[in-house]
């Protein structure tokens, strides 16, 4: 199996933004940081709720992957109250054959993000995806 780190110049800590196994797409949780910055997307929660699934789609395909080969998503709520917003601009990136997800809140994350995501793809190499 063969196995690729995906670097995508935003980490804040020190794992990869992304690692490939064989098939598989591992993507560590994405906020809603402007690329390369610790800075979170100005305008609100909306605003960052879309930067952090900008982010997740740009790893996912500087990774070589598509939206469409996500099989599982794990989003990180620091208040549930937030969730039909997540789900509503979510639902704008996974419009079709929608991922597996689990939705859970936290006490806190990163440099106070709201919001986390990560995910699992999985693309059939041999072209019958």
């Amino acid at each position: 199996m063969t196995k690729k780190i995906i670097d995508t110049g935003s980490s804040l800590g020190p794992y990869s933004s992304a690692v490939v196994a064989g098939n598989h797409l591992y993507v560590a949780g994405h906020c809603g940081f402007l690329p390369g910055t610790p800075d979170i997307a100005e305008g609100g929660l909306e605003a960052e709720f879309r930067q952090t699934l900008k982010n997740l789609e740009a790893t996912i395909l500087q990774a070589g992957f598509r939206l469409e080969d996500v099989v599982s998503t794990t989003c990180y709520l620091r208040d549930m109250d937030h969730w039909p917003l997540l789900n509503e601009i979510y639902s704008g990136y996974f419009a079709q054959d929608v991922p597996a997800r689990a939705a859970v809140a936290v006490v806190g994350l990163p440099l106070g993000a709201n919001l986390e995501i990560t995910c699992v793809a999985w693309r059939d190499d041999t072209g019958t995806n």
